[in-house]
C-alpha cells in the first residue's frame, strides 16, 4: 500500500504524489467511560480547472476501532453512505463513476489501523468535506493508571514503502490553497458518581477545562465533576494542517477502575441488546517462575528510538526476580541470542545482560520479526512456561503470518506474548495483534513519555501464573425461565434439528441427507442448455454451497475470555439473543481457577437505554476475531453435525467472510469484507442531463489517476492512414482504453503502452455498428491471438479529436481486442486500488524502437504449456525463466528470504531436485493466474493439473522429511512473486 496520508493522486511522469490541499482539520471526540466516539472532519479543495477522475485518501486509525459513519460532501452535493459487502460496494462505486457521478468507497487495508477512501469525479474548483465517525475502546495507561485516547496522525513512516514528508514538503506537492488550520476537541463525560482528577496531553499543548464540556453554555455556572474538556492550542504563526505526531490525551478519573456492566438496547433492530463489561482487575497471586525472553527490534528504523529501548530493557532487567530464567533475542535482517539458551537470573548474568544492553545499536538492517519469534519458541526451556516480551517500533509486513504463529503457540497456554510499541510510528495493528493472539497485553510509549511504570506493569503481567479457564455467566432476573446462561456454552440447536430431520420420512436417505424419491430426474439432453460461465459458477459455489452454521445464542467477543492481569483493563462484549427479549439480565459473573484457589467476580448490570455504540464495538470485536480465523466459528457445527475445524481451509475462509458480512451489514460496521459506499442522490433527470453535457464539454480537462509510467495519447479529428507494421513490442497497452478497472479507475488505455492504434484512424470510418473495420486488413496473415498487434500509431502530430467521435471510436477499439494485455511499464500494486487510466491532452506520442522478434503473451503462454511435463510440472530451467520474464538469481534470493523467515536453512546449490521442480511449478502457475486471467479458458485445465501435481508431490516429499512443510506454508507467497 502507499505510505502516504491524505488525499492524493498521481500525474504522469511525476513520481511524487500530488496532494489535494487540506484546508482544515476538525476532530471532535466524546469519551464515555472507557469508550470514545470520534468524528473526524477534513476539508480538501481542488483549486485547479481540471476534473480528477479518482483520488485516494489514506488515513490511520487506532487498531480495532469501528468506523460507523462515513459522509462526503462535494460542493453542495451530499453523498449518502451505507455499509455493503466489499464487492457490492465496489460495483456500486464503479457504476456511479462510469455515469459521471460523484461517488466514494471506504475500505480497510491489509493493516487493521490504516484505511483508504477512493473518491471519483472530483470537480474542478470543488471543495470536499469528508466526515468519518468511529468508535473504539480506550486502553488503560499503566504509567498514569488512567485511560488513554489516541488520534493517529500519520501513516507515512509505518509500513515502509512511502517516504515521510513534513508539512512544508507536502504543501509543495499540492496545489495552492488558503489554509485554515486544525481544531481538535475532546469532551469527557463520565457517570455522575465519578470525579475527573486529571486531563493532560503528553503530545500537544492543550487547553483544559474541568467541570464542563465544549457544548456547555458560556453563561452556565454549574460545575460538573464528571465532565471535562480539552482542545489543542495552535502554535503561534502556525499554518500547518498536518499533525507531526499522534495526538494523545490521558484521563485520570476516581472510581473509573470499578468494574461495571452496561446493557444497551438497539434503537432500530427489534429486541436486539448488547452488553459491555469493563474491569481493571485487582488481585494478588503468587508469582510464577517462567522463562522470560525479550525480543528486541534492532532494525535501522529504530534509529533514534534506541535510547528508549535501552531504558526499557534496563528497567526490565533490574526488575526480574532472582532465580528466573531469561534471555534477549535481537532481530533485524537476521536474529541472534545473547546466550545460546536462557540463563538463571543472578548477579553474574545480570551484569552480562546490562553490558550487552549498553552495546545495542540499530545496526541489523531490515525488520524480520517472525524468524526471531519462531526461534525464541523453538529455543525455549521445555520444563518452564514461556513469556515473550516483544519491543518494536512496528515496521513489519505480513503481520497475519506472525499472528497465526503466535496464536498457535499460545493455544496450549504454555506460552504468552506481550508487546511494547516504541515511538510515534509504532503500529497499533502489530502490537495489538501480537498481544491479542498471544493471550497477553500491549502498551505503547512515545519518545517524550516516561515508561518505567509501564515496563514494570508489563513484567508483572508476565510473572502472573498462566490461568486459562476464565468463564463468563449471565445471571438473569429470578422471574425469568432460566436463571443463568453459560455464554461460552457451545451448545447448538443444529444437533436437535439434524436428529429430527433424520427421523422424518421412510425414504432412502442419501449421503447429503435428501430422500432420493424427492429428487427430480435430470435430462441428459436439454436443447435449451447453455454452457455456464465458470466465473459465475464459481461465485455461486462461493456462496450457494456453504454449510449453514447456527451462531450461539449470545455472541461473545472475545469468544474466549483472555487472561485477566492486575491493573490492566479488560473489556468483554455480548451480542444477546434477540429471540429471548423476556429474559432480563441482572449480573455478570467471571470465574476461573488457580493454584491459590478459585477466582470470582460478580458485576451488576446497568441498563443505559437505547443506543448503538456498544453494539458497534461488540460487532467489530467479533468481526476481527472472525477475520483472523477464530472466534465463535471455531466451535460451530453445520446442520449435519460437522465441526468447523473439519472443513477445508477455503471453506473456512468463505464461512468467515459470510459471517463477517452478516454482522457488518446488520450493525453497519466496516471490516475486511465490508465497505462503506457513498453515492449522491440524483434530484432530477434534467440535472443529470445538464451535468453529463457539462462533463462532455470539459472532458479534455479531465485528469485520470494514471500509472506513473503511463503515456499520453492524442485524439485527432483528421483521419490518417492506418499502417499495419506487424507485431509490436511485447509490453503493449492493448486497445482497452475505455474499459473500467475493478477499482473504478481506467485500466490500461489508449496510450498506456506501445503498439496501440491512434484514435483518429477510426474517426472517419466507424459508424454506429462499427462495420467499417472490414475495409482495412493487415498486410500479413494473423494467427490466433494476434488481434492485439493490429497496428501502431503514426508519429504525425494531429489536432485533438472531438469527443463525440472519440465516444464512437472507443467501443470499436474494445471490440477489436481479443484479450486484455498488461500495461507497459505499469508499477501498480495488485493489493492497492489501481491507478491506471487515460489523460486527454495534445502532447505528441513518443514511440520506442520496435522489435519484430518479441513474443506476444499468447505465444509465451503456449510455449509455457509446451514446457509442462505430462504429469503437470515444470522443470527449473533458464528457458522457463525466460518465458516468465523473471531473473533467476533475483528469484532465488527472494526464495531464500522466504525460507529464512520460517527459520529454514538453505543448502548449497539451492534449489535442486524435487524441491526445485515444485518451486518452478508454483512460479509457472502464478504467471498464468496473475498475468493472464483473460486467457483462463485456455490454461485452466493445465493449471488444475499442475496444482494436483504439487499437492501430490508435497505429500511424497513430506514422507522423505524434505522441506515440504516449508513450501506448503509459503506456497501463496511463492505464487505471488510473479
Amino acid at each position: 500500500m502507499a505510505g502516504y496520508c491524505g488525499c492524493l493522486w498521481h500525474e504522469p511522469g511525476n513520481r511524487q504524489p500530488q496532494y489535494l490541499p487540506q484546508v482544515s482539520l476538525k476532530a471532535h471526540a466524546t469519551i464515555l467511560s472507557s469508550a470514545a466516539r470520534t468524528t473526524l472532519t477534513q476539508t480538501f479543495v481542488n483549486p485547479s480547472d481540471r476534473v480528477i477522475e479518482e483520488i485516494s485518501y489514506h488515513f490511520p486509525l487506532y487498531d480495532g476501532v469501528s468506523v460507523v459513519g462515513f459522509e462526503c460532501k462535494v460542493g453542495s452535493r451530499l453523498l449518502h453512505s451505507k455499509v455493503k459487502t466489499k464487492s457490492q460496494a465496489n460495483t456500486d462505486y464503479q457504476n456511479a463513476v462510469a455515469q459521471n457521478q460523484i461517488a466514494a468507497v471506504m475500505d480497510h487495508t491489509s493493516m487493521n489501523d490504516v484505511f483508504v477512501i477512493r473518491l471519483g469525479n472530483v470537480p474542478a474548483r470543488g471543495k470536499i468535506n469528508v466526515d468519518i465517525t468511529f468508535v473504539g475502546e480506550l486502553k488503560q495507561d499503566s504509567q498514569t493508571d488512567g485511560i488513554r485516547y489516541t488520534l493517529p496522525s500519520t501513516i507515512a513512516p509505518r509500513y515502509g514503502s512511502g517516504k515521510s514528508y513534513d508539512s512544508t514538503q507536502l504543501s509543495s506537492f499540492g496545489l495552492p490553497a488558503n489554509l485554515q488550520g486544525m481544531s481538535i476537541t475532546v469532551n469527557v463525560q463520565m457517570e455522575k458518581r465519578l470525579v475527573i482528577r486529571e486531563l493532560e496531553s503528553p503530545s500537544h499543548r492543550v487547553k483544559v477545562t474541568l467541570g464542563r464540556v465544549s457544548s456547555t453554555p458560556a453563561t452556565s455556572t454549574t460545575f460538573e465533576p464528571s465532565q471535562a474538556s480539552a482542545s489543542v492550542i495552535p502554535q503561534q504563526n502556525n499554518t500547518s494542517v498536518v499533525l507531526e505526531q499522534d495526538f494523545v490525551v490521558l484521563i485520570k478519573v476516581d472510581g473509573l477502575d470499578t468494574p461495571c456492566a452496561l446493557l444497551e438496547r438497539h434503537p432500530t433492530i427489534p429486541n436486539q441488546r448488547a452488553l459491555m463489561a469493563t474491569l481493571v482487575p485487582k488481585f494478588s497471586l503468587r508469582s510464577a517462575s517462567p522463562e522470560v525472553v525479550f525480543v528486541i527490534d534492532r532494525s535501522g528504523s529504530m534509529g533514534h528510538k534506541i535510547p528508549t529501548l535501552r531504558s526499557a530493557l534496563q528497567v526490565f532487567l533490574k526488575s526480574l526476580p532472582v532465580g528466573i530464567c531469561f534471555n534477549i533475542c535481537s532481530f533485524g535482517n537476521s536474529y541472534s541470542f545473547m546466550w545460546p539458551t536462557s540463563k538463571v537470573y543472578d548477579e553474574s548474568s545480570l551484569q552480562q545482560a546490562l553490558a550487552f544492553v549498553d552495546t545495542i545499536e540499530a545496526n541489523m538492517g531490515g525488520t524480520e520479526m517472525q524468524g526471531a519469534v519462531m526461534a525464541t519458541v523453538q529455543n525455549r526451556l521445555n520444563f518452564k512456561d514461556l513469556d515473550v516480551l516483544v519491543l518494536t517500533d512496528g515496521e513489519i509486513y505480513r503481520q497475519d503470518r506472525l499472528f497465526d504463529f503466535v496464536r498457535e503457540k499460545a493455544a496450549d497456554n504454555s506460552a504468552r506474548f506481550f508487546s511494547l510499541g516504541i515511538g510515534e510510528a509504532a503500529s497499533h495493528s502489530l502490537i495489538e495483534g501480537v498481544a491479542r493472539a498471544g493471550n497477553g497485553f500491549c502498551q505503547s510509549v512515545t519518545e517524550y513519555e516516561e515508561l518505567d511504570r509501564k515496563v514494570v506493569r508489563m513484567l508483572k503481567g508476565a510473572l502472573t501464573p498462566h490461568i486459562h479457564d476464565f468463564e463468563l455467566e449471565v445471571e438473569y432476573d429470578t422471574e425469568t425461565e432460566r436463571e443463568f446462561d453459560f455464554v461460552s456454552d457451545t451448545e447448538s440447536f443444529t444437533d436437535i434439528e439434524t436428529e429430527s430431520k433424520e427421523k422424518e420420512g421412510d425414504g432412502d436417505v442419501s449421503i447429503e441427507g435428501t430422500t432420493r424419491s424427492s429428487l427430480q430426474s435430470i435430462l441428459l439432453y436439454d436443447e435449451n442448455f447453455q454452457e455456464s460461465d465458470m466465473n459465475v459458477d464459481a461465485k455461486k459455489r462461493a456462496t450457494g454451497t456453504l454449510p449453514t452454521l447456527t451462531p450461539p445464542r449470545a455472541i461473545q467477543a472475545p469468544y474466549n475470555i483472555p487472561p485477566l492481569y492486575p491493573f490492566i483493563r479488560t473489556n468483554v462484549f455480548l451480542l444477546m439473543d434477540p429471540h429471548s427479549p423476556e429474559k432480563i439480565p441482572k449480573s455478570l459473573k467471571f470465574t476461573a481457577t488457580s493454584n491459590d484457589g478459585p477466582l470470582e467476580l460478580r458485576i451488576q448490570i446497568c441498563d443505559i437505554g437505547s443506543g448503538e455504540t456498544i453494539h458497534q464495538l461488540a460487532s467489530r470485536k467479533a468481526v476481527i476475531e472472525l477475520e483472523e480465523g477464530h472466534g465463535w466459528l471455531s466451535h460451530a457445527k453445520d446442520e449435519k453435525g460437522n465441526k468447523f475445524k473439519q472443513f477445508h481451509a477455503d471453506t473456512k475462509q468463505r464461512l468467515a467472510e459470510r459471517e463477517c458480512q452478516n454482522l457488518g451489514i446488520k450493525f453497519q460496521v466496516t471490516g475486511k469484507y465490508c465497505s462503506f459506499v457513498a453515492l449522491e442522490e440524483r434530484s432530477s433527470s434534467s440535472e443529470q442531463q445538464g451535468e453529463q453535457h457539462t462533463s462532455k464539454e470539459h472532458a479534455v480537462e479531465r485528469v485520470s489517476p494514471m500509472s506513473q509510467s503511463s503515456q499520453s495519447v492524442r485524439f485527432s479529428s483528421t483521419p490518417a492512414p492506418l499502417r499495419f507494421l506487424g507485431p509490436g513490442p511485447t509490453r503493449t497497452g492493448g486497445v482497452h482504453g475505455g474499459r473500467r478497472s475493478s477499482h473504478g479507475g481506467r485500466s490500461g488505455g489508449v496510450g498506456d503502452g506501445w503498439g496501440v492504434p491512434q484514435m483518429q484512424a477510426f474517426s472517419g470510418h466507424l459508424g454506429p455498428h462499427h462495420t467499417s473495420n472490414s475495409q482495412v486488413a493487415p498486410s500479413t496473415p494473423m494467427g490466433p491471438g494476434d488481434s492485439n498487434r493490429l497496428c501502431r500509431p503514426t508519429a504525425v502530430p494531429a489536432a485533438p479529436m472531438p469527443m463525440a467521435q472519440a465516444e464512437v471510436a472507443a467501443p470499436a477499439l474494445r471490440e477489436l481486442a481479443a484479450v486484455s494485455m498488461p500495461l507497459y511499464g505499469s508499477t501498480a500494486s495488485p493489493a492497492a486500488p489501481r491507478l491506471g487510466g487515460m489523460r486527454y491532452r495534445t502532447a505528441p506520442v513518443a514511440m520506442p524502437p520496435t522489435s519484430t522478434l518479441t513474443k506476444t503473451p499468447q505465444m509465451r503462454m503456449h510455449e509455457l504449456i509446451q514446457l509442462q511435463t505430462f504429469e503437470g510440472s515444470w522443470m527449473w530451467s533458464n528457458e522457463l525463466f525466460e518465458l516468465l520474464e523473471c531473473n533467476m538469481h533475483s528469484t532465488i534470493n527472494k526464495l531464500i528470504t522466504m525460507y529464512h523467515s520460517v527459520n529454514r536453512r538453505i543448502e548449497q546449490g539451492f534449489p535442486h531436485g524435487d524441491e526445485a521442480t515444485v518451486l518452478a511449478t508454483l512460479l509457472a502457475m502464478g504467471w498464468l493466474w496473475k498475468k493472464h486471467p483473460g486467457l483462463r479458458a485456455v490454461w485452466e485445465l493445465v493449471h488444475v493439473k499442475a496444482s494436483e501435481w504439487v499437492q501430490l508431490q508435497l505429500k511424497k516429499m513430506r514422507d522423505r522429511a524434505s522441506p515440504a512443510a516449508i513450501i506448503a506454508s509459503i506456497q501463496d507467497e511463492i505464487v505471488d512473486m510473479i
